[in-house]
């Protein structure tokens, strides 16, 4: 590598004077200083490259079934480069898919099971008995209370069966009671199917009949019907719409009983409630196998866009490693995809100039087409590396340099790079060669003079003057 020092192109306005008077000084050249820009430069060769390259790598592996790239090919952000056989997959879902359906199917008849610890009165009516106590344990099966409706009665009795033909459900009847004037109406509910044979030789149909009780007529007194003209051929006796039993339907310890002897209830009343400890813990631990397997199920279904391979970015591709047929390994790169307009310049800086280089600093690129023609580009300093690369016992430094533009650049060209380290403009100045360790040879009335001067920054071949000359001094160049 070679660094040094580069000055950008401008006018130096040098006046040459050859031929001096004094014959040992009669072919030195001179100059007379100037004012213009004095640029300090690091320079180097440097390469063109992506800044970013993507390296598209599988998350899974398979072989692929799909691929639709080829090297060179431009891509965009989304477009599906690869499939992957998800064969195994798909199987592992089918599974998971049942587990979650047994989970489901457990769940449901563990939450039936601890429904059922709530027992609940599938009818209306008056408590008369009342069989256990809080804190009893009970049996699935075990009587818990009887309910009897005596407010709705009902009566069923025999027809003749030309009568019984002509009645239809919600008839309107007389219901009599022997050794009594009240009569009551009644509602036919219920004509049977098939008649049915009766004391005498004698046949009827039985028909069913509800009235409301006026108060006075218990379960058992004997009743009569009419419906119409049509009388019953013999009496019947009168019993209570509802007469229920309530049985316990799950087996554990009666934690609540809201009721007692004499009270009312209606249909679908909580009577009782059950503790049972193993029925609610396991429908605790049949929701948490349903959400367990619905996770894996879900996870599962996520891995399915684990098998096909996107581009993450608009692009370019670079390499192509594998290709349809091939086994993708994860983990392995597939593809490698950049971005064109991401080009950039990395170059190498020796350790020695490194601490003049940061980031923002301008820069120039440069190379020389086929043609011959050179090319510059303006850059600037976007990133150091903080670790170097040490070989032969100098340590190199890579600087990455962002382009201004980057028409007729390609991914791999060496080019030409000078960093400016340090700038000022509108300098007095003079050639570097003409100064020597802070001193100047002026050429007064034909003679050599050494001249002290105080200098300024050098770059570019030139070297600020701050003090100890004027434009009007003729320097002498060695």
């Amino acid at each position: 590598m070679k660094y040094g020092r580069k000055a950008v192109a401008c006018t130096l306005g040098l006046l040459l004077l050859t031929g001096c008077s004094n014959g040992e000084d009669k072919d030195r050249t001179t100059v007379f200083p100037d004012t213009g820009p004095v640029e300090n430069t690091v320079e180097d060769t440097g390469t063109v490259t992506y800044r970013d390259n993507y390296n598209i790598v599988p998350q899974v592996s398979g072989t692929v079934i799909s691929c639709s790239i080829e090297e060179g090919d431009t891509v965009t952000a989304g477009q599906t480069l690869y499939e992957l056989d998800a064969g195994d997959l798909e199987d592992q879902i089918e599974q998971a898919a049942l587990s979650l359906d047994s989970a489901q199917a457990s769940l449901s008849q563990a939450q039936a099971a601890c429904a059922d610890l709530t027992v609940t009165s599938y009818a209306a009516g008056t408590v008369t008995a009342v069989n256990v106590h809080v804190g009893d344990y009970v049996s699935t099966g075990s009587p818990i209370a009887q309910v009897v409706d005596s407010q709705n009665l009902k009566l069923t009795v025999p027809f003749w069966v030309e009568d019984a033909a002509s009645f239809t459900p919600g008839s309107s009847a007389v219901i009599s009671f022997p050794n009594r004037a009240e009569t009551v109406t009644g509602t036919v509910e219920r004509i049977y199917d098939t008649p049915s044979a009766l004391s005498g030789g004698r046949t009827g149909v039985y028909v069913e009949f509800s009235f409301q009780n006026p108060g006075t007529v218990l379960s058992g007194d004997s009743a009569s019907a009419a419906v119409g003209s049509a009388v019953c051929m013999e009496s019947g006796t009168v019993s209570n719409a509802t007469e229920q039993t309530i049985y316990a339907t799950q087996s554990g310890q009666v934690l609540t009983l809201p009721i007692q002897t004499g009270s009312a209830v209606t249909v679908g009343q909580t009577v009782m409630t059950i503790k049972n400890d193993s029925l609610t813990n396991a429908v605790t631990n049949a929701s948490l196998s349903v959400e367990s397997a619905r996770t894996s199920l879900e996870q599962l279904q996520a891995k399915r866009a684990d098998y096909t391979i996107l581009a993450p970015v608009d692009g370019v591709i670079l390499t192509r490693s594998v290709k349809l047929g091939d086994l993708a390994s994860a983990g392995t790169p597939m593809v490698v995809l950049a971005q064109p307009e991401e080009l950039c310049v990395h170059a190498d800086i020796n350790e020695q100039y490194i601490e003049r280089i940061w980031p923002g600093q301008q820069a120039q690129v440069a190379f020389t087409d086929d043609s011959g023609q050179p090319r510059s580009y303006t850059a600037t300093v976007a990133r150091i590396d903080d670790t170097g690369i040490t070989s032969g016992g100098v340590t190199d430094y890579t600087v990455e340099l962002t382009l201004d533009s980057t028409d007729g650049l390609r991914d791999g060209m060496n080019v030409n790079v000078a960093i400016i380290t340090e700038q000022k403009e509108d300098c007095l100045r003079i050639p570097s060669q003409a100064v020597s360790g802070g001193t100047v040879q002026v050429l007064r009335d034909g003679k050599a003079v050494e001249v002290e001067v105080e200098i300024g920054i050098s770059g570019g071949g030139y070297t600020e003057i701050l003090q100890g000359l004027t434009t009007e001094d003729e320097v002498l160049l060695p």
